[in-house]
């Protein structure tokens, strides 16, 4: 079982021209009022739905509203097997202030 990595939004911002996956697991208020271009919002009730298709080789960054949730949410993707997962340090609070 691989283990997650933590990414600055400076790196995020370099990565997300490439192709990856970029989870936004705010809720879907926040995420409909504002997220970052090319995310996809993640809950409970979708993350069934995304691991489908998901390619598990793909890298994949999740972010939250600070950073906190993330770090539980991308250990959880390392256990289902994703072997490039990234917690964006700071969330979309520090997205909004770069």
């Amino acid at each position: 079982m691989s283990a997650y990595k933590q990414i600055s939004v400076k790196d995020t911002k370099e990565m997300i021209a490439t192709d990856i996956y970029l989870l936004d697991i705010r809720d879907q208020e926040s995420f409909e009022r504002s997220h970052i271009p090319n995310a996809v919002h993640l809950s409970n009730e979708s993350i069934d739905n995304f691991l489908i298709d998901a390619d598990k080789t793909k890298t994949t960054i999740i972010y939250c509203y600070k950073g906190i949730s993330s770090l539980s949410a991308a250990q959880h993707f390392c256990e289902l097997g994703f072997s490039d997962v990234y917690s964006m340090h700071g969330g979309y609070d520090e997205w909004v202030k770069s």
